[in-house]
């Protein structure tokens, strides 16, 4: 699959305000930066744009995803996700 959205539902309060994607190297196969989120602390659905840092990252496809909460909106860091959607394309 080639990754281009993420959308992500979280109780608010309990957010991840700065989270991380990352996606195994082809060559290496060694997780790698891809882009970084910046959710808002809020209830709503989020629609997030997945740009890769280095252009052309994903366009060989991925069989996995890594998300990392890097900070939340909660003082003890409990973040709470309701719904999590990937969209994107089949590889050829």
């Amino acid at each position: 699959m080639i990754p281009k959205f993420v959308s992500i539902t979280f109780q608010g309060g309990f957010v991840g305000t700065r989270c991380s994607v990352h996606a195994p190297s082809p060559v290496s196969g060694e997780w790698e930066l891809v882009t970084k989120l910046f959710p808002e602390d809020n209830n709503r659905p989020q629609n997030f744009t997945l740009t890769p840092n280095t252009p052309g990252a994903l366009d060989g496809g991925v069989e996995k995803l890594k998300l990392m909460f890097e900070e939340g909106s909660d003082f003890f860091g409990r973040i709470t996700i309701y719904d999590l959607r990937l969209e994107g394309d089949f590889a050829q």
